[in-house]
C-alpha cells in the first residue's frame, strides 16, 4: 500500500518549494494556500470547484505569511519556528520507526508509511483549513472526503487516533506555546496562533518528507531553505546555520574554523547523533556486528548490545531531543540537563504508552500529567524512578561524550544526575522544594521549640531548641545549595573568614571526600544563617573541644557516610510532618531549589556553577575565568528566597549533653538466628 502515492508527493514538493521561495525572500507573498492533506494544485482547484457545486463555501484565503507579518511574525520568525519544529518533529518519528522496527510486527515499511501519510494529512489539513470546525458536523461528516488522499485503513486509525487525543487543537495551541519560548518569541495577540498553524505545517512537511535522504539528512530546514531557494543541490549543503543559542549557552564556534565533517556532526539532533553512533559502532550494532567465520576460533563470543540495550539508548537520545526542542546535540548546554533533568522529574511513568504523546512536547505531557494528578483522575504517577533517570543520563553522557570527538561542544557536569547505585533510593529527590514546603518545613518544633530532646518534632510548654545537625543541615543546605554530605562531614576548621566574609570550605577531608574536581569551593555563609546563630554554634563547638561539626552522626562503622547517618536519624523522622512534600523529595532538593531559583533570577551561569560546584557552561567560563570573588558569591547566596525569616535571632546556643556529641554506636550482632533456637537461647 503506497501511503503517500506519487501525485501527492509531487503536491508535497510543489508547495514546499513555493514556501521556502517566498521565507528566502525570493517570492512576493504566495497569495493563495490551498493543501489539504497535500494535495496538487490541480486538486485544490477541483475541490474548491467540487466545493461550490455543492453549495458548501470556501473562503479563499490571503496568504498565511501575510497574516502572520500583519499580525506581529516576521518571516524571519516564522522561518525559526518552522525550522525548530521541524527538527523537533523529525526527531519524533525517527523515534517511532525505531520502535516500530523493534517490535518487527507485520509488514514494517508499509506500517511506517502509513503512519507518516497519515501524520502528513492531519498536519497539512490544520495547516490550511485551521482548528475551528474540528471534530464538528462539518468536520465528521465530511471526513472521507477531507482525507481522500488516505485509503480506508489510514483514515479508519486517523478516526481511531482522534477519538483519543481528546481537545486536540488546545494540545497544539500549548505546543505552540512553548515551541515560541524555545525560540524566544513572546506569544502575544495572535502570535500563538499563527505559530500554532506554522507548527502544523511544519509537521506535514517533515512526515511528507521523511523518507527522502535530501531532506531527512539535512539537520536545519533553514539550511534547506536557502539551498533550495538558490537552485542548489541538497549535496551542495556544508554550513548548517544552527538555533540561536540559550544566553548561557557558549557560542558555537565560526563555521569557517570547522572542517565538513565537524559541520556535519555539529548539526546532527539527538536521535540523528544516536543512529550515526548505533551505525559505525560494531559494539553498539549488535550480533550482526561480528561475522560468523570472525568468531570462529574464539574462546568466546564478542560481547555487543542487545535489542533492548539499544532500545534505551535511542531512548534517551528521543526524550532528551525533545526536551532540547530538537536542537543540534553539539550545542547542549547545562541548562539543557537541568531542563531535562526536571522535565523526567515530572514526566508521567505511563508516558508515551499512548498514541497521544507521539507528537507532543515533553513539556506538555507534563503539564497533562499535573493537571490530571490534580483532578485525581485515574492515580497518575508523576516522576520516573531513580534508575530509569540515571539510564537515561548514562546513555545521554556516553553520546555527548562520543559527540565531543567528532566536534567541539562545551563541557558538561552529570555528576549531579547520575546517582551512585547506594543513592538510588528515596533519599534522593525528584522535585527541587517550593517555598511553601520550606516555610512549612522550618515551622516544625525542632526549629521552634520542641517538647524534649527526646521528642523534638512535638510542640511542648518548654520550647526548648537544640543547636546541632538536625537543627542546622536543612538551612545550611537550603542557603547554600551544597549536597546532603558536604553539609553533614563539615568540620569546625570547613569555617574560616576571608576579607571580612564568612565561608564554608568544602573540600576533601578526613571526615570524606568531594564528589568531582569542581565540588572544591568556598561558599560565603549567607546572612540568614548567620542571624540564626551559625557562627556562634561554630565558636561554641570549637570551645568544647569539638573537630566535627556534627559528631552525633558520625557513622559508628566503616562504609556508611555522615550523609546516611542523617539521613536514617533525623530526615526520615521529619518527613512524615511534611503535608506538603512529595515522594522522593529529601535533603538533596534544596540543593535544587538553590538552582533553579538562581536561574529564575537570571543569575549568570559562572556564578551558579562555582556556588554549586559544577562545571560552567563555556570554554571561556571554564577554563580561563578564575572562581568567582567571594564578595560576588556573597550576593549570589544572599538572593536565596529566605524561608525563616519568622524564627527569632539567636541569643543562646544550645549544644548537646556531651554523651550525646558521640558516634552512632554500632547495633551489636546476635549472629546467625538458628532454627528452634528457645528466646532464652537467642
Amino acid at each position: 500500500m503506497p501511503a503517500i502515492d506519487n501525485v501527492t508527493r509531487r503536491g508535497a514538493v510543489y508547495w514546499w518549494r513555493r514556501r521556502v521561495r517566498f521565507v528566502a525572500g525570493d517570492l512576493p507573498p504566495i497569495t493563495v494556500v490551498t493543501m489539504v492533506s497535500l494535495q496538487t494544485k490541480e486538486q485544490a482547484v477541483a475541490r474548491r470547484r467540487g466545493a461550490a457545486m455543492t453549495g458548501r463555501s470556501e473562503v479563499v484565503r490571503m496568504s498565511l505569511y501575510e497574516k502572520i507579518e500583519r499580525e506581529g511574525l516576521t518571516a524571519d520568525q516564522a522561518t525559526s519556528l518552522f525550522q525548530a519544529e521541524m527538527l523537533r518533529y523529525r526527531n519524533m518519528l525517527a523515534y517511532q520507526h525505531s520502535l516500530i522496527q523493534a517490535d518487527g510486527e507485520g509488514n514494517v515499511p508499509a506500517r511506517f508509511a502509513q503512519m507518516l501519510a497519515i501524520y502528513a494529512a492531519l498536519n497539512g489539513d490544520f495547516a490550511v483549513n485551521g482548528f475551528a470546525d474540528y471534530m464538528g458536523i462539518d468536520y465528521v461528516g465530511g471526513f472521507d472526503q477531507r482525507f481522500a488522499g488516505l485509503d480506508d485503513e489510514a483514515r479508519g486509525h486517523l478516526g481511531a487516533l482522534l477519538g483519543r487525543a481528546g481537545d486536540l487543537p488546545a494540545n497544539l495551541l500549548a505546543e505552540a506555546r512553548a515551541l515560541m519560548d524555545r525560540v524566544g518569541i513572546a506569544a502575544t495577540g495572535y502570535r500563538a496562533e499563527n505559530a500554532r498553524r506554522i507548527m502544523c505545517e511544519a509537521r506535514a512537511v517533515a512526515a511528507a518528507t521523511y523518507d527522502d535522504p535530501a531532506v531527512r539528512d539535512t539537520a536545519s530546514a533553514l539550511a534547506l531553505v536557502r539551498a533550495l531557494a538558490s537552485g542548489a543541490a541538497p549535496a551542495a549543503i556544508i554550513a548548517v546555520p544552527q538555533e540561536p543559542p540559550r544566553p548561557s549557552e557558549p557560542p558555537a564556534p565560526p563555521a569557517s574554523i570547522l572542517t565538513v565533517e565537524q559541520q556535519r556532526h555539529a548539526a546532527m539532533t539527538p536521535v540523528e547523533a544516536v543512529e550515526e553512533y548505533i551505525r559505525i559502532k560494531p559494539k553498539a550494532r549488535g550480533a550482526g556486528a561480528v561475522s560468523a567465520s570472525a568468531q570462529q576460533g574464539r574462546k568466546s563470543q564478542a560481547k555487543v548490545w542487545g535489542e533492548s540495550q539499544r532500545r534505551q539508548f535511542r531512548a534517551a537520545a528521543f526524550l532528551f531531543g525533545k526536551s532540547n526542542g530538537g536542537g543540534p546535540l553539539a550545542a547542549t548546554s547545562q541548562d539543557h540537563l537541568n531542563d531535562f533533568y526536571d522535565r523526567l522529574n515530572r514526566l508521567p511513568s505511563s508516558h508515551h504508552k499512548s498514541p497521544r504523546h507521539e507528537p507532543m512536547a515533553l513539556e506538555a505531557i507534563c503539564e497533562e500529567a499535573a493537571a490530571r494528578q490534580a483532578e485525581d483522575a485515574g492515580g497518575v504517577s508523576i516522576g520516573l524512578d531513580v534508575g530509569t533517570i540515571n539510564r537515561h543520563f548514562a546513555n545521554l553522557k556516553r553520546l555527548c561524550s562520543w559527540m565531543a570527538g567528532k566536534t567541539p561542544m562545551g563541557p558538561l557536569d552529570f555528576s549531579d544526575f547520575i546517582l551512585d547505585e547506594d543513592d538510588r533510593d528515596d533519599r534522593d529527590e525528584r522535585d527541587a522544594y517550593t517555598i511553601e514546603q520550606g516555610l512549612e518545613l522550618f515551622r516544625l518544633p525542632i526549629w521552634t521549640g520542641g517538647a524534649s530532646l527526646d521528642d523534638r518534632l512535638a510542640v511542648g510548654p518548654a520550647g526548648s531548641i537544640w543547636h546541632d545537625a538536625a537543627y542546622w543541615v536543612m538551612p545550611i543546605v537550603w542557603y547554600s545549595g551544597m549536597r546532603r554530605e558536604e553539609a553533614c562531614k563539615l568540620l569546625i576548621d570547613d569555617i574560616d573568614e576571608e576579607d571580612g566574609i564568612a565561608f564554608f570550605n568544602i573540600r576533601k577531608t578526613h571526615a570524606g571526600t568531594v564528589k568531582t574536581a569542581t565540588s572544591v569551593r568556598k561558599v560565603p555563609i549567607n546572612g540568614e544563617l548567620r542571624r540564626l546563630g551559625l557562627l556562634d554554634y561554630v565558636a561554641a563547638m570549637k570551645a568544647a573541644g569539638e573537630t566535627y561539626l556534627f559528631p552525633e552522626i558520625i557513622p559508628g562503622r566503616g562504609g556508611r557516610t555522615l550523609g546516611d547517618v542523617f539521613f536514617k536519624t533525623v530526615w526520615l523522622n521529619i518527613k512524615p510532618h511534611l503535608t506538603l512534600v512529595k515522594p522522593g523529595q529529601a535533603v538533596h532538593s534544596g540543593r535544587h531549589m538553590v538552582s533553579t531559583e538562581l536561574k529564575m533570577l537570571q543569575t549568570f551561569e559562572e556564578f551558579r556553577a562555582d556556588l554549586l560546584g559544577q562545571k560552567a557552561g563555556g570554554e571561556n567560563a571554564g577554563r580561563y575565568a578564575d572562581a568567582t570573588r567571594l564578595e560576588l558569591l556573597l550576593e549570589v547566596v544572599e538572593r536565596i528566597p529566605v524561608v525563616t525569616a519568622h524564627l527569632p535571632d539567636a541569643t543562646t546556643i544550645n549544644l548537646l549533653p556531651k554523651a550525646r556529641r558521640q558516634p552512632r554506636p554500632v547495633r551489636p550482632s546476635s549472629g546467625r538466628r538458628q532454627r528452634g533456637a528457645s528466646p532464652a537461647a537467642a
